[in-house]
């Protein structure tokens, strides 16, 4: 018998490339943990809130500097991965691709 948690989280790596001040590629990745919603919790969601505010658990292996230069932690980091463009499309991407990758069947 498969015995499914419905519950769970899980760790996820993610890999971006941005453009530097000067226009070149940075090409780097960090570690996301999300846990996995049923679809009705995600469509029950109020407006407002995003996919990554509803999933996204923690980051690590990734340093983005605050206002005073030193690194963020906790919720600001994760707010701070959300609010950036380059960061957020990569972690939405991982986890679609993360829940989708493994459960698509073979051509």
């Amino acid at each position: 018998m498969f015995k499914l948690n419905t519950q769970r989280t899980y760790r996820q790596p993610v890999n971006l490339t941005v453009y530097d001040e000067r226009g070149k590629e940075q090409t780097g990745s960090f570690t996301a943990a999300f846990k996995v919603m049923p679809h009705d919790q995600l469509l029950e969601q109020p407006d407002g809130v995003t996919l990554l505010d509803a999933v996204l658990v923690d980051v690590s292996d990734i340093e983005i500097g605050g206002e005073d230069g030193q690194p963020l932690a906790g919720d600001m980091l994760l707010d701070a991965v959300k609010n950036d463009p380059a960061l957020s499309t990569a972690l939405v991407g991982a986890y679609h691709e993360s829940i989708a990758k493994k459960n698509r069947p073979r051509t």
